[in-house]
């Protein structure tokens, strides 16, 4: 990054600006936010738009051709890692969600595609001739959330996916797993909350929803996705006999803690829009498939037991998910940002729980700063999608308050772009696509 920073700021900006000169509603991209090469290998919440990602980094890149390593501390579903892959960059990515973890590892490769072909015909070889019955797993409340009959399909495919012998192959059956988990247990597909069908539409699904085959379907979809990333990756030469050339490092990590000395060029990052239990609830999205899933395959220093002790345990753990808040804390992040205490003083009358769970949420993404600073090298460039959701009807100023906190650490905002939300990916009944209708992408860079 050699030339002047203004100068390349004004040109990121102006190249940006320019895409929506023609088309007000550029950013959208309805009609036109596609998933493939990977990027709908499991319905993961609040994915990023793959599209959205593509124009910021290609526009980048169009200035500093000399960026080489990109980081998500948010990595979610890994649509920043699969975009910056296809363009031949080295990617460091970290979660705190278990089964984003696992999501990256599949897309990461190795890419064996022939191979992985052979596998799968194996693994459906295997399903159908178990003729066991027995369950693969025990969980409080399991048959609140499976039919017998889903236990007994669900244990075969589990038991036939553990024979497999290689870890790689392993992880890419895990996502089909999650993926029919997510389509056959007995909780709303409506919502990312866990909330149970009916009992009358759960007798009624009994005889339609054919379990194995609903398994054997997402193989098929997810090896030709899985595919199709390999042929973009192979013909941009960026495989060395399947393997990825260039670095990939996910992590199971919080956020609120840098434990790397990896340094990034660019962050491309989407955080949570507010505490987990309010807005999107990754944990309990999570929660049934991971009870199915080998922790061993993604991670073997993880807690499983202590991760799923609760529908809600993941989800307590991210931003905002620990409500207890002194005066002291309120005290301090207010002092960080004038936007942040104007709002707070918007809500004086409301409930005070709400209140807390704002000034928690913005305690914790203000720990998440310099933890993230830390990845990023002087004078680079980061990106964070932003979505500002309501809390008691009033739209919380999620950008104005983070862009007063990267001030107050020396990272200036250059850009600023709204996209309207379409068609966000997010359940239907969920209260956030709601109340949201755009997004607000902010374009900065530390230091310089």
């Amino acid at each position: 990054m050699r030339m002047d920073y203004s100068d390349a700021n004004a040109l990121i900006n102006n190249g940006l600006l320019s895409l929506s000169k023609d088309d007000k509603d550029y950013w959208s991209f309805k009609g036109k936010s596609n998933r493939e090469y990977g990027h709908g290998l499991f319905q993961y919440p609040a994915m990023m738009v793959p599209q959205v990602t593509q124009a910021i980094i290609d526009s980048i890149l169009n200035i500093h051709s000399d960026i080489k390593t990109v980081c998500d501390p948010f990595v979610g579903s890994g649509t920043v890692m699969t975009e910056s892959m296809i363009r031949g960059l080295s990617f460091f990515g970290t979660d705190i969600n278990p089964l984003a973890i696992l999501l990256c590892q599949v897309k990461g490769g190795p890419f064996h595609i022939n191979e992985l072909k052979t596998k799968t015909e194996s693994l459906k070889d295997r399903i159908n001739n178990d003729k066991k019955t027995n369950y693969e797993i025990n969980f409080v409340n399991k048959s609140k959330w499976f039919t017998k009959k889903a236990l007994i399909c669900l244990s075969k495919i589990r038991r036939s996916i553990r024979a497999e012998d290689e870890v790689w192959a392993r992880r890419f059956f895990w996502v089909a797993l999650a993926e029919t988990i997510r389509l056959t247990s007995n909780s709303r597909t409506s919502t990312f909350k866990l909330h149970t069908r009916t009992e009358e539409d759960i007798n009624e699904r009994k005889n339609i929803i054919k379990i194995l085959d609903t398994f054997f379907g997402i193989l098929d979809h997810n090896f030709q996705e899985y595919k199709n990333l390999y042929e973009k990756l192979e013909n941009n030469n960026l495989l060395q006999d399947g393997n990825y050339k260039q670095n990939i490092y996910i992590a199971f990590a919080d956020a609120r803690k840098a434990n790397s000395t990896i340094k990034a060029d660019m962050i491309i990052t989407s955080p949570p829009y507010g505490d987990n239990h309010t807005t999107v609830p990754y944990g309990q999205h999570a929660y049934l498939p991971l009870q199915w899933i080998d922790f061993t395959d993604i991670d073997d220093s993880l807690d499983k037991e202590n991760l799923l002790k609760s529908t809600n345990e993941i989800d307590s753990r991210s931003l905002g998910g620990h409500k207890k808040i002194i005066e002291e804390e309120t005290s301090k992040i207010i002092q960080q940002s004038e936007n942040l205490k104007d709002y707070i003083n918007s809500l004086k009358d409301k409930p005070k729980d709400k209140i807390n769970k704002v000034i928690s949420f913005f305690r914790d993404l203000d720990m998440c700063i310099d933890p993230i600073l830390e990845y990023l090298k002087n004078g680079g460039i980061m990106v964070w999608v932003l979505g500002n959701r309501r809390v008691c009807g009033k739209k919380v100023p999620l950008d104005k308050i983070l862009t007063d906190l990267f001030e107050k650490r020396n990272v200036s905002i250059f850009c600023e772009l709204t996209r309207k939300i379409p068609s966000k990916r997010m359940a239907l009944k969920n209260n956030l696509t709601e109340t949201m209708s755009d997004e607000v992408i902010l374009l900065m860079r530390r230091g310089g």
